[in-house]
C-alpha cells in the first residue's frame, strides 16, 4: 500500500531531522575510514522501520510502496549516507518477503534484516558482461547430497559487510536464486570501494555447497523487479544529492563576489542555475513516476524505470558539473561537501545500467508492446 501523504511527510522528515543531527558529515568521515558501515547508526535506522517499510506486514514489515520507500532514499542520497540503505531496504528484503511464505530460512532471514541483526544484499551483476540481466554464468551443479555453487559476482553492494547474500546462478538451464551465508567455505570476498567510498565486494564461488533449503522459491521476475526498484531507488538517492548540490551552489551564488558584486548578480550564472534546477525537477518528476509506475502493465513499469535512469544520469551529470564548476576550485576539495556529492552522482549514473543499456531497454519495451518507441522526451542536455 502506500503511505497517505502525512505519514510519508513524517517518515521523511523523522529521517531527515535524524540525519542532520545525529549523522553529521564527521560521522560520516569517520563510517569512510571504518569500512563504510556504522553498526550503531544502522541499528537506529532499523529501530525507525526503514528495512521494513517495502515488507507486507505479515512478515513483520511496513507494507508500504516503492514510492514511499524512494522519498526516504532521497534523505539518503542528501545525506550522502555510505551504508546500503536501499540495497538491502529496496532490493533483498522484498526479494526475501517473497520467498518468506514457503521458505523458513528466508522468513528467519528476512526478520533478522527488518530487525537490522542481519544484512543481506543481491549478488547479480558478473565480470565482464556489463550490464546484462541475463548473461549468468554462476552455475549450480547437482551432487548427491545438494549442489554446488560455482562462478563469480562482481561489484556487490554492501561490501565483505552482509551477513549473507541472494545469488543468481543457473540449475540445469533454469533461473535460480540461492542464499549464500558470507562464512562459507568456498567463497572468497574481495571488498573494495567505489570513488564515492561506498563499499562493494567480488565474490567468487569455488565449489560452495549449498543444500536444498538455499533455493529460494521466488517468481520467475522477481529479479527483474528487483533491478528495477534498485534503479528507481539509485535515481532517488541521486536527487536528494542534486537537491543539495543546487541548494549549495545557490548559496555560494549569494555569497561570494566578483568585482565587488555577488557572482549570482551575473546573468550568465543565473542562467545556469536555473537550467539546474529546471534538470532537478525533470528528474524528480520522472523518478516519482517510475516508483508509482511499479503496479503498472509490466512493459510500462519497464519503459518508466528507463526513462527516470536516463533523464535522471542525466541530469546529475548536469548539477555535479556546474556546482562543481560554479565553486570553482574548492569545489573540488576534500574539504567540501559539493566534491563529495559529485563523487555520489558519478557512481549513481552507472548503478544498475548506464545510458546506453536503458535506452535499450525502453526502445524494446516499445517493440514489445507493437508501438513505435522514442528516447525519453524531457532528457535534458549534456549526455
Amino acid at each position: 500500500m502506500t503511505a497517505d501523504p502525512g505519514l510519508r511527510d513524517a517518515l521523511v522528515e523523522g529521517a531527515a531531522r535524524w540525519l542532520a543531527g545525529a549523522y553529521g558529515e564527521e560521522r560520516r568521515r569517520r563510517t569512510l575510514a571504518n569500512g563504510a558501515f556504522d553498526a550503531a547508526a544502522w541499528g537506529e535506522m532499523a529501530e525507525f522501520g526503514w528495512f521494513g517499510l517495502a515488507v507486507p506486514e505479515r512478515h513483520g514489515g511496513l507494507g508500504l510502496s516503492l514510492g514511499d520507500l524512494a522519498a526516504l532514499v532521497r534523505t539518503v542520497g542528501a545525506a550522502n549516507l555510505p551504508e546500503p540503505v536501499a540495497a538491502v531496504a529496496g532490493v533483498a528484503a522484498p526479494l526475501l518477503a517473497q520467498a518468506a511464505g514457503r521458505s523458513g530460512a528466508a522468513a528467519a532471514l528476512l526478520a533478522d534484516v527488518v530487525a537490522g541483526s542481519r544484512i543481506v544484499t543481491l549478488a547479480h551483476a558478473e565480470p565482464d558482461q556489463g550490464y546484462s540481466r541475463d548473461a549468468v554464468r554462476t552455475r549450480l551443479v547437482r551432487e548427491a547430497t545438494g549442489w554446488r555453487l560455482e562462478g563469480a559476482k562482481a561489484a556487490v553492494e554492501g561490501g565483505a559487510r552482509p551477513d549473507a547474500y541472494l545469488v543468481t546462478a543457473r540449475a540445469e538451464d533454469r533461473a535460480a536464486l540461492v542464499l549464500v551465508d558470507a562464512a562459507a567455505p568456498g567463497l572468497a570476498v574481495s571488498a573494495y570501494r567505489a570513488l564515492d567510498g561506498r563499499a562493494l565486494a567480488d565474490l567468487a564461488f569455488e565449489a560452495v555447497r549449498l543444500p536444498p533449503w538455499a533455493f529460494l522459491p521466488v517468481a520467475g521476475t522477481a529479479v527483474e523487479d528487483a533491478l528495477d526498484r534498485g534503479a528507481v531507488l539509485a535515481m532517488a538517492d541521486a536527487v536528494g544529492a542534486m537537491a543539495v548540490l543546487l541548494e549549495d551552489t545557490l548559496a555560494h551564488l549569494r555569497t561570494r563576489t566578483q568585482f565587488g558584486r555577488p557572482l549570482g548578480s551575473f546573468q550568465a550564472l543565473q542562467h545556469r542555475a536555473v537550467d539546474m534546477a529546471i534538470a532537478l525537477e525533470e528528474a524528480r518528476a520522472v523518478v516519482e513516476a517510475a516508483a508509482e509506475a511499479q503496479a503498472c502493465d509490466p512493459l510500462e513499469r519497464r519503459r518508466a524505470v528507463a526513462t527516470a535512469k536516463v533523464v535522471g544520469a542525466r541530469a546529475a551529470r548536469r548539477i555535479a558539473r556546474e556546482a562543481v564548476q560554479m565553486h570553482g576550485g574548492i569545489g573540488i576539495t576534500e574539504e567540501s561537501r559539493v566534491s563529495h556529492l559529485f563523487r555520489r552522482l558519478v557512481v549513481a549514473e552507472s548503478l544498475y545500467g548506464d545510458d546506453d543499456f536503458y535506452l535499450d531497454r525502453f526502445r524494446a519495451a516499445g517493440e514489445f508492446a507493437g508501438s513505435p518507441a522514442a528516447e525519453p522526451a524531457s532528457a535534458p542536455a549534456g549526455r
